[in-house]
C-alpha cells in the first residue's frame, strides 16, 4: 500500500510539474505554433530527466555502489512519473495538430512506437502485472522498450548536429550527452555482471 501511494504521489507531482511548465510557456509565448513547439520542447526535456533516472538507476548502483541505491530502489516510481509527465507532452502534440501544424506521418510512427512502449511498461509495472509475462519476457520487453524510448529521445536531441549556435547547444547538448551516456552505463553494468558470473563458474 505504501509503495502504491508513493507511486501515485510521484505520478501526480510529475504530471502537475509538467503541466505548470507547459502552462508558463504558453502564457508567455502564446498558444500558437511558437508557444506550443516551445512547450513541447520543455515538456520533453522534463519527462526525459525522469526517464533517464529510471533508465540508469540500476547501472549507476552496480558501477558506483550504494550512493545511487535510492535511484535503483525508486526506478519504478521514476518510470511511472515519466509516463505521467509525458501525458502533458502528448496533449501538446494534440493541440499542435488542432491548430493546423501536423507533424509528418513518419514522425507519428517513429515516436508513436516509443509512446506505446512507455504506457505498456507503465501498465505492466502496476500491481506486478509483469508476472503474467514471466520474468524472462518481462526483462526482454523492458530492455527493448526502454532502449527504444532512449533512442527516440536521442533522435530528438540530435536533430540538427550542424547547428553549433549557443542557443542550440544550451537547448540540446546537455540532454544529448545524457542520452548517449545512458546506454554506455547500462552496457558497462551488464559487462560487470557477466564478469562476476564467469568468475563464479
Amino acid at each position: 500500500m505504501r509503495s502504491r501511494s508513493t507511486a501515485v504521489l510521484c505520478m501526480g507531482s510529475a504530471f502537475g510539474a509538467a503541466l505548470i511548465l507547459a502552462a508558463i510557456v504558453i502564457v508567455v509565448l502564446g498558444a500558437g505554433e511558437r508557444g506550443t513547439v516551445t512547450a513541447l520542447r520543455v515538456s520533453a526535456r522534463f519527462s526525459f530527466l525522469l526517464f533517464w533516472i529510471a533508465y540508469v538507476g540500476s547501472p549507476l548502483t552496480a558501477l558506483f555502489g550504494a550512493t545511487f541505491q535510492p535511484l535503483k530502489q525508486h526506478a519504478r516510481e521514476f518510470g511511472l512519473a515519466f509516463a505521467a509527465a509525458h501525458l502533458v507532452h502528448l496533449g501538446l502534440v494534440g493541440w499542435l495538430c488542432w491548430i493546423g501544424t501536423v507533424p509528418a506521418f513518419g514522425v507519428f510512427v517513429f515516436f508513436g512506437i516509443a509512446v506505446v512502449f512507455t504506457y505498456i511498461l507503465a501498465l505492466l509495472s502496476i500491481g506486478n502485472l509483469q508476472q503474467v509475462l514471466g520474468r524472462r519476457w518481462w526483462w526482454l520487453l523492458r530492455t527493448v522498450g526502454m532502449n527504444y524510448i532512449a533512442y527516440a529521445f536521442f533522435a530528438d536531441f540530435i536533430n540538427n548536429p550542424r547547428d553549433v549556435s549557443i542557443k542550440h547547444l544550451v537547448l540540446y547538448l546537455p540532454f544529448a550527452i545524457l542520452v548517449v551516456v545512458g546506454p554506455f552505463l547500462r552496457l558497462a553494468a551488464w559487462t560487470l555482471r557477466m564478469k562476476d558470473q564467469w568468475l563464479r563458474i
